[in-house]
């Protein structure tokens, strides 16, 4: 074999070589980089204190004040999670979770499993009117968590002037209510819309139209004194949080359950024409009723709630 011809084939075989290399060797991760962070606080998070209560607002810590008062008197026991979030160390968890793969170390060190929202001043830790907790009642058992919020706890939390916002999907934040937010005969807008709509969920009937009249009020009444609430007619953040719950739950009723969501599942009932007294208690007549509704409707008939017979009682 020729020497031009050795050369020829010990190039492409060199070429061969570097292609399976460059085509079987995995693509290099983006390094993770962090902006240093020189905020006190929030060098105090990252060596792990997690709950720092500098920075909040008084009317915060007033409300925190009343919130485990209330909660003594029941019995019940709080465990606090994160209150304030200085706005260098959310960044420092968006900018790790903008970079999963580089940032992986980070990302389990910080426990982050999806993407951190973006740093924002006006954001209800860092503007210091949030904290996360976790309510259990003198039995041991939680009261909220991260995709739930009991009706109960919702009613002590708007007596202490706090509201639980997001039920099915951050149920252990807490923001501290304002009073401008209060809703009353003469109130108009998208927020009285939402409230009507809402009182409908719960098996009210009110018409939709954004003018908070005298009509609306006296619905507002009977939720209010249906529910263990102060029945003024005002539509505050302790009406307006339960309220909001109650409207979206799916809670799995059935023989034998009690409480707020059965009164909404009984009112519902009686305005689709299976009348039965909305007393919270879930027993015989109320089984008949929702046997009766689930025929109707082409439903499993096993007198059971769950969440396709809720959707066709809300429709």
């Amino acid at each position: 074999m020729s020497c031009i011809k050795k050369k020829f084939l010990s190039l492409a075989l060199l070429f061969s070589l570097l292609a399976t290399t460059l085509l079987t060797t995995p693509a290099q991760a983006a390094a993770c980089v962090l902006t240093p962070m020189t905020d006190p606080l929030a060098l105090r998070m990252e060596a792990g204190e997690t709950l720092i209560w500098d920075n909040v607002t008084a009317d915060l810590l007033a409300a925190k004040s009343r919130y485990e008062s209330l909660l003594k008197e029941k019995g019940w026991k709080i465990e606090y999670t994160s209150a304030y979030r200085p706005y260098q160390y959310q960044k420092h968890f968006w900018e790790i979770t903008q970079n999963p793969t580089g940032c992986k170390a980070e990302m389990q060190k910080h426990s982050l499993t999806g993407l951190a929202a973006a740093p924002s001043m006006d954001a209800p830790h860092t503007a210091g009117k949030a904290f996360d907790a976790i309510v259990k009642n003198a039995s041991g058992t939680p009261l909220n968590g991260r995709d739930f919020v009991s009706s109960s706890l919702v009613t002590v939390a708007g007596q202490a002037g706090l509201s639980l916002p997001h039920p099915t999907d951050d149920g252990v934040h807490h923001t501290v209510s304002t009073n401008g937010s209060v809703l009353s005969v003469g109130s108009t807008g998208p927020a009285v819309s939402t409230l009507q709509t809402n009182l409908n969920k719960v098996g009210y009937t009110v018409a939709v139209d954004g003018i908070f009249g005298t009509g609306t009020e006296t619905i507002v009444k009977q939720f209010q004194s249906a529910h263990g609430l102060t029945a003024d007619g005002k539509v505050g953040s302790a009406t307006s949080t339960k309220l909001s719950t109650l409207a979206t739950a799916t809670t799995t009723l059935q023989n034998g359950s009690t409480g707020d969501e059965v009164k909404v599942l009984q009112r519902l009932l009686t305005k689709k024409g299976y009348p039965v007294t909305a007393d919270g208690v879930f027993g015989s007549g109320t089984l008949a009723e929702v046997k009766k509704f689930q025929q109707a409707k082409g439903l499993t008939v096993d007198g059971i709630v769950g969440s396709a017979t809720w959707s066709k009682l809300r429709a």
